[in-house]
């Protein structure tokens, strides 16, 4: 393979017109887990999640195969064997795991709870960057930190002590291991969508994973369900087209050049949504912990925020 490309310029932030865009993809993924909750009732957890990315990687490649696509994108993909097995591996790994993580968790919880675990994603990418890049930490920015692990804490167990450990439990700490994977692999694919493609980046992934979760759904959930409701095409449609092919483009688009903590921080606008829908279209019951660890994770959110780099 040839040398890789150099860094793009990259922009002090995100700009209040991809703000606006980011915003409004995390109010679509909100809907992410209950659409797959829906799906769930008739199919296999690793199913739901292999169908979403087998229907993503067959859009994405046939939206490559268009001359005018191939000709602007093809120059833009990884030319070298380590960018490539890098992007390559987050599908194969990184992308199931955190899926299935999701799934599983949400089906033995609740789609809300799930949802708001999410959302404490920006939380974990600063202490990422604590941890590999060496950044240092403004009071503020501890604080914000804490204050978000306090949150998760108080959703996972419906309080600030465990009282019980139930299958909810388990739910949510599944989800959260799948915020914690996520954020990896968020912040492995910044590393290469500031040389190349995020588009072409999100067809690789996208195709590992299909590959993955299809081989992972055969040997633990056995042969699909191929009897699909109306339901379960529309709420796999809304997975696959709307909360992946389309969301993920503009997502790894912008992230070729905006800062990832910067627009991972939209991802709080899940919050207000995630309650909408569990509770007006779900009839999920919102335990009262649910509003106190939102309320955490978005003030440690906007305290992480606020701190300036030193």
């Amino acid at each position: 393979m040839a040398k890789a490309p150099p860094v793009r310029e990259q922009y002090g932030s995100a700009g209040a017109g991809a703000m606006a865009i980011l915003v409004f993809l995390n109010i679509f993924w909100a809907g992410a887990n209950p659409a797959a909750l829906v799906m769930m009732g008739h199919h296999r957890p690793e199913w739901v999640a292999a169908f979403r990315f087998l229907g993503a990687a067959a859009l994405l490649w046939g939206l490559l195969s268009l001359p005018a696509a191939r000709r602007t994108l093809a120059p833009q993909f990884p030319t070298t064997i380590r960018h490539f097995l890098t992007a390559a591996g987050i599908g194969f790994f990184g992308v199931p795991t955190a899926y299935i993580c999701y799934f599983w968790g949400t089906k033995l919880g609740t789609a809300t709870e799930a949802t708001l675990l999410v959302s404490s994603s920006p939380i974990f990418y600063a202490i990422l960057a604590r941890l590999f890049l060496s950044e240092r930490f403004p009071r503020e920015k501890t604080l914000g930190i804490l204050l978000g692990v306090i949150g998760v804490w108080v959703i996972v167990n419906k309080g600030l002590v465990l009282r019980e450990f139930s299958g909810a439990t388990l739910g949510n700490l599944l989800v959260l291991l799948g915020v914690l994977t996520e954020s990896v692999n968020v912040v492995a694919a910044k590393s290469l969508a500031m040389r190349y493609s995020g588009v072409a980046l999100l067809a690789i992934e996208a195709s590992f994973a299909a590959i993955s979760l299809t081989g992972v759904s055969l040997i633990f959930a056995g042969a699909p369900n191929l009897n699909w409701t109306p339901a379960d095409f529309w709420m796999w449609f809304y997975l696959t087209v709307v909360c992946t092919v389309f969301a993920f483009s503009v997502w790894f688009y912008l992230m070729e050049r905006a800062p990832v903590g910067a627009m991972g921080v939209t991802i709080f606008a899940q919050t207000p949504a995630a309650a909408f829908i569990g509770y007006f279209l779900l009839k999920e019951q919102l335990h009262p912990t649910i509003w106190i660890g939102a309320g955490l994770i978005v003030g440690g959110i906007l305290l992480t925020l606020r701190a300036r780099r030193p």
